[in-house]
């Protein structure tokens, strides 16, 4: 849950139970860190809302990435193998650079070497 997270997020380490929905039902534990405010909360869970398009963007981006590992391995021999490095140059972009609504390169169509070229 998002509440959860805005906590781990605002007080790394703190002792504290939650049994409910709300802010009211947080019951704070630890000695050595303050409880965070409502306002606190709220304003952690927004922005953990707001990177999830971001987050999103990074983890297509991995996975495109991923499946295209094979095409730039020394022992494949691709007319196109530039085409496949611009591509996961792009998907690489996204991923250090995610964005919240990605244009999505088209993946290239592996074009084999001829034998002998």
């Amino acid at each position: 849950m998002i509440l959860i997270q805005a906590i781990l997020n605002l007080r790394p380490n703190a002792k504290w139970r939650w049994e409910g929905n709300d802010y009211e039902n947080i019951e704070w534990l630890d000695t050595v860190q303050s409880k965070p405010t409502k306002e606190e909360l709220e304003a952690e869970t927004q922005n953990i809302i707001n990177q999830i398009p971001f987050n999103k963007c990074k983890d297509i981006a991995k996975d495109k990435i991923a499946l295209t590992d094979w095409s730039v391995l020394p022992d494949v021999n691709l007319q196109n193998k530039a085409e496949f490095e611009a591509y996961r140059a792009t998907l690489r972009n996204l991923i250090f650079n995610p964005v919240a609504d990605p244009v999505w390169p088209v993946e290239p169509t592996p074009i084999p070497a001829t034998q002998g070229a």
